[in-house]
């Protein structure tokens, strides 16, 4: 098992301490859109670290955690009237 790393970062005005997560496991699907301009694209976002809040709950009781991300967008079709002419 990885260990967790902690360390504080600025949110809402204020430093708090966080501990970053090793990611185990992950089941990351694609959601797919058809936009009003014709396009259809693909879209899914992969996280690449999780923070839990130091001794930060929500409502119920449950830990808080920050999930940086990045996204991939891949366009399934565009009308050729958007498409570059090559």
């Amino acid at each position: 098992m990885m260990t967790e790393k902690n360390f504080k970062i600025p949110l809402f005005g204020h430093d708090v301490e966080v501990v970053e997560v090793p990611i185990l496991n992950s089941t990351e699907g694609f959601n797919d859109y058809e936009l009003g301009d014709g396009s259809k694209i693909r879209l899914k976002i992969v996280a690449t670290s999780i923070l839990r809040l130091v001794g930060q709950f929500n409502a119920d009781g449950d830990p808080i955690y920050i999930v940086k991300n990045g996204q991939v967008v891949t366009v399934l079709q565009a009308p050729e009237a958007l498409r570059r002419k090559v």
